[in-house]
């Protein structure tokens, strides 16, 4: 089964680098011993994973080696995952150098995506401009990440300033990037997720799998999404694009969710089909 399983439930998750006091150096890091996180999810069936960008930063000076380490395990980098505001005028140009310096680690380090998350909220609830500030900063990150050879995409995501079909609407109608949609950020944000993978399917290069029960995210099977009628219309729709699992903020072991997900995926056509 092609499917990769986000590191990022195995521990908390933290701001890295010196990022209080330098916007270059913020980034999501999981407090984890990422090879040993790696064998558990190569040992419950899944091929591959996505990190935070802090994690790869612990590979910076040595990518190929992630890439041969992931290899002997049978396990390959799916993507990196990066925060930023994106609205900050002065700042931008700093999150942009990080995100270019992520991109190029993650391309040597054998990765394929490069999931974007974010867009400040301002204390003042926002301005009307800063959806357009956020396209134009998305459009230059695109840029920057095709050049090392990575897909970008953006992740609508709760406690961004894109959370709602409304607000995923108004961004996609002023950006062509591409969409990584995760699904219980698209529930919880009060949108129907099968619904808004049918309008934006033709911009869908990656997919975030992820259930959730109405009050937090839980292993694929135990919530109210309809995956497998999310699943089956992919597939029917020849969908060509790459599938991970991810159960952030989950209170319980993570190595059973894993375990229970991947249960749950094996009833599905992504086990006959890949």
């Amino acid at each position: 089964m092609n499917v990769g399983y986000m590191t990022n439930a195995f521990g908390p998750l933290v701001g890295s680098g010196g990022g209080v006091t330098s916007i270059k150096d913020v980034r999501y890091e999981t407090m984890c011993k990422d090879e040993e996180v790696f064998r558990k999810i190569q040992s419950q069936g899944f091929n591959g994973v996505e990190m935070f960008d802090g994690n790869l930063d612990q590979f910076a000076s040595h990518p190929k080696e992630l890439k041969a380490k992931l290899q002997e395990m049978g396990l390959s980098l799916y993507g990196v995952y990066a925060g930023a505001n994106f609205i900050y005028e002065d700042a931008w140009q700093d999150e942009l150098w990080r995100i270019q310096r992520t991109a190029r680690i993650a391309a040597e380090a054998g990765a394929k995506h490069l999931v974007l998350g974010g867009g400040a909220v301002r204390a003042s609830g926002g301005e009307q401009k800063d959806i357009s500030r956020l396209a134009a900063s998305l459009s230059e990150a695109e840029s920057i990440v095709s050049q090392e050879g990575l897909i970008a995409s953006y992740h609508p995501h709760l406690g961004s300033m894109i959370e709602s079909p409304k607000q995923i609407d108004q961004l996609f109608s002023c950006s062509s990037i591409a969409f990584c949609p995760d699904l219980a950020h698209l529930a919880a944000g009060g949108g129907d997720p099968l619904e808004i993978i049918k309008k934006y399917r033709d911009r869908i290069p990656y997919i975030h799998l992820k259930d959730w029960d109405g009050e937090g995210f839980v292993p694929l099977g135990l919530g109210i999404i309809d995956l497998l009628g999310i699943i089956d219309f992919l597939e029917e729709q020849s969908y060509t694009g790459d599938w991970l699992v991810e159960i952030d903020g989950y209170d319980g072991d993570p190595v059973e969710a894993c375990k229970v997900s991947y249960q749950f995926l094996k009833n599905t056509s992504l086990n006959k089909n890949t």
